[in-house]
């Protein structure tokens, strides 16, 4: 006699509009804290109440932010913990119009025989301007944990006034150590950062940006830029000296407005 295992799920509908709440939907797991501050940015924090993130969950958070300038981050790192059968799904749809939006979620942490999808679908217009910053951290190293096996997908779309400016598509099954330790991927670094910009408020801000001094014998970072947008690319041995550096960037261009979150 087989036994139904129960899932999680979550959803978060969540709209500012001139910086005012407009509307305001959150079921299941998925909640949200909007946290007074004295930034430039409404502050908006995702919480999954579940605790992380196992086959068969499935969330969705649809985000819409019109002519307001928003700072989105989540209380703390997302947990994507082993599983079998149908992956778990996080879909995230993001629309901003004349606004200035600040993506910034903790790190996703992949744990052996993770088994998940993650999509983000974003469109902006000419008039915003973004900073999104993704963190991904192949097991905790600090606790000799180690990710040899598993699924793990991750695709983004960002679109600039219905047209396509930037795609990522990342996709490990199976044998996940050994594109981690083979010298031309990853060469025995556990955590990845990216970092993508676009709109003027921000770009005009990387001309001075000397990427050489966030960079150790522990972190390496590359920075390009193209069409109105930067990449920044960092991979660390562990997420500690990764989040060290990715603060220090984010603190270049954002200046005292980046989350609570982030240094608690």
């Amino acid at each position: 006699m087989s036994n139904l295992i129960q899932k999680s799920f979550g959803e978060i509908d969540i709209e500012f509009n001139k910086n005012s709440l407009s509307k305001f939907y959150q079921k299941g797991a998925s909640k949200a804290l909007l946290p007074n501050n004295y930034r430039e940015y409404e502050e908006l924090v995702l919480i999954n109440t579940s605790g992380g993130i196992t086959s068969g969950d499935e969330y969705l958070y649809k985000l819409n932010l019109i002519d307001s300038r928003v700072s989105i981050s989540t209380q703390a790192a997302e947990k994507i913990y082993s599983g079998l059968g149908k992956c778990a799904n996080l879909n995230i749809d993001i629309n901003i119009v004349k606004s200035d939006v600040l993506w910034l979620p903790q790190e996703i942490i992949l744990f052996n025989n993770c088994n998940f999808a993650r999509r983000i679908n974003l469109n902006l217009d000419i008039f915003s301007n973004l900073v999104m910053c993704e963190t991904t951290i192949f097991g905790r190293t600090s606790m000799q944990e180690t990710v040899e096996r598993g699924y793990f997908s991750d695709l983004w779309k960002i679109n600039l006034d219905e047209k396509i400016i930037h795609a990522e598509a990342i996709n490990f099954s199976g044998d996940i150590k050994e594109a981690l330790t083979n010298k031309t991927n990853l060469n025995d670094k556990y955590a990845v950062n990216t970092i993508l910009i676009t709109g003027k408020e921000f770009i005009n801000k990387a001309e001075l940006l000397d990427i050489n001094k966030y960079e150790n014998k522990n972190v390496k970072i590359a920075i390009s830029q193209w069409d109105n947008k930067i990449l920044i690319r960092s991979i660390g041995k562990n997420s500690y000296y990764l989040k060290f550096a990715i603060i220090k960037i984010l603190t270049y261009f954002l200046g005292d407005n980046l989350p609570n979150v982030w240094n608690s």
